[in-house]
């Protein structure tokens, strides 16, 4: 998991120094949001359409607690990086632009892997957390077909699956 934080977060760091350097210092908040935003829909996506029904997940949710399924597998996030990033490259025509937006999503794709282990730990957590875990483990222990953001109701609001 470090190995993960440590590459992923090296690249939001690239990513940032060539916007500057490319002279997008005024769009890199706006890219940054836009790419969080874009992670949520990614994530809602994936567990929703590719998850559900592939083996890694089903043990997911036959075992919650095990970390080798709760993490994405590497080379599933790398593999999904580069393809957004080529497809950003061919619709924004741009080299940096790109990069900040995958910035967000990078941040995004960090924060949900750190929140959905602590979802699945004993740790007790505040307020935000638990609420998340309440709204996770409904999917869990509930019902599979509703509740598919780990970090946002956003897209199962959008969708209709809350």
């Amino acid at each position: 998991m470090a190995a993960r934080f440590c590459i992923f977060g090296s690249l939001f760091l690239a990513a940032i120094g060539w916007g500057i350097a490319a002279g997008e210092r005024g769009t890199i908040p706006l890219a940054i949001v836009a790419g969080v935003l874009l992670w949520t829909a990614i994530e809602y996506l994936m567990h929703r359409y590719a998850f559900h029904g592939f083996a890694p997940h089903t043990e997911h949710h036959a075992d919650p607690k095990d970390v080798k399924y709760i993490v994405a597998p590497f080379p599933l996030s790398l593999s999904v990086s580069v393809g957004l990033w080529l497809a950003l490259w061919a619709l924004l025509r741009s080299t940096s632009l790109p990069g900040l937006v995958m910035a967000g999503v990078w941040a995004g794709y960090l924060a949900y892997e750190g929140i959905h282990l602590r979802i699945h730990s004993t740790a007790p957590g505040g307020t935000l957390l638990r609420a998340l875990r309440r709204y996770h483990y409904r999917h869990h222990f509930a019902d599979d077909s509703v509740h598919y953001g780990v970090t946002s109701p956003l897209w199962d609001v959008v969708f209709r699956t809350r």
